[in-house]
């Protein structure tokens, strides 16, 4: 793979992209493609696009390019490959009045296992905070209440610890009654929380976001991760001295065999405003540890706060 290649736009983006010839053989495959699909030092240039994929993905591909160079037709394909699903679209490549190629770009699906898992954790956080203040409410008041208000205050936090035992019995089904976690992207979830605080924030915030290209996939799942960064930028907004800007920088730890992936969110508070203490919210450490990572805070007077979150590469 030439240098000019590996800088390329399509060399820089996260998502898996193919371009075939006429022939339906592979003349790129970007960096994305090749970390999810090939094996270590794999060379897929010169193969047929649908070799590169096993089972009945190879067949689904190989009808979808069939369709664009034959027909010259865009195709859509569905398909799993390594645990994961994938929406693709083969597009032709034309040149004076002529088709010349394939592209093909796939997007990763986010499975409803993974979805739900998500959810369940999303819903957990304030049930536990309910119990929280109904046991906080018990102890202060409790001994002042009439019988029939006691009682019914004893109800409302029995139904929180049932709702919480169901939501127990719902994560051991969803996994299986073992621990495991899902992977995801990133990168992506990184954009897409930038995203989503420029366009709530009135005026629009200044936040960098400093990345390579191509971040390995991480242990987690997607809607856990955009929700406590979401919840962890809100907060840092809160609390940071006007005008300052926030950048999020996020770098892989390991070399050349990928370990982690540490996201540092960087920015300056002001001394009126921020709370008692720096420490990232105590919902975005319970989150990063159910994700089997953590996340820490480190200040100083003059440079700012920086809250760092370890997320584990997937499969390391």
């Amino acid at each position: 793979m030439s240098a000019a290649e590996e800088i390329s736009l399509l060399g820089r983006l996260s998502t898996p992209i193919l371009v075939g010839d006429p022939d339906g053989c592979i003349v790129y495959a970007n960096p994305s493609f090749r970390d999810r699909f090939c094996g270590q030092g794999d060379d897929v240039v010169g193969q047929s696009l649908a070799m590169v994929f096993d089972g009945g993905a190879r067949e689904v591909v190989l009808t979808a390019t069939a369709e664009v160079l034959q027909r010259g037709r865009p195709a859509r394909l569905q398909i799993r490959e390594g645990g994961s699903g994938y929406t693709g679209l083969a597009s032709p490549i034309e040149a004076e009045d002529d088709r010349v190629g394939v592209v093909m770009v796939l997007l990763e699906e986010q499975s409803n296992e993974e979805h739900l898992t998500g959810l369940v954790e999303e819903i957990g956080e304030p049930v536990a905070e309910a119990r929280q203040s109904l046991q906080a409410l018990s102890e202060r008041i409790g001994s002042k209440l009439r019988d029939e208000e006691r009682a019914i205050l004893e109800r409302g936090l029995h139904s929180v610890e049932t709702a919480q035992k169901w939501l127990r019995e719902l994560q051991l089904a969803l996994r299986g009654g073992k621990s495991q976690h899902g992977r995801f992207d990133v990168g992506n979830s990184i954009v897409r929380v930038r995203d989503r605080m420029v366009q709530e924030t009135e005026p629009p915030v200044d936040f960098e976001v400093l990345m390579p290209p191509n971040l390995p996939r991480v242990s987690g799942t997607t809607v856990v991760f955009e929700r406590l960064l979401s919840q962890l930028v809100r907060k840092r907004l809160e609390e940071a001295r006007e005008g300052t800007p926030l950048t999020l920088l996020a770098r892989v730890l390991g070399g050349d065999e990928p370990r982690e992936v540490l996201v540092s969110l960087v920015d300056v508070p002001d001394p009126a405003r921020r709370a008692a203490t720096g420490h990232p919210p105590e919902s975005v450490q319970q989150s990063m540890a159910s994700m089997g990572g953590e996340a820490v805070c480190v200040e100083d007077s003059t440079m700012g706060r920086v809250t760092s979150m370890r997320l584990v590469v997937a499969g390391s």
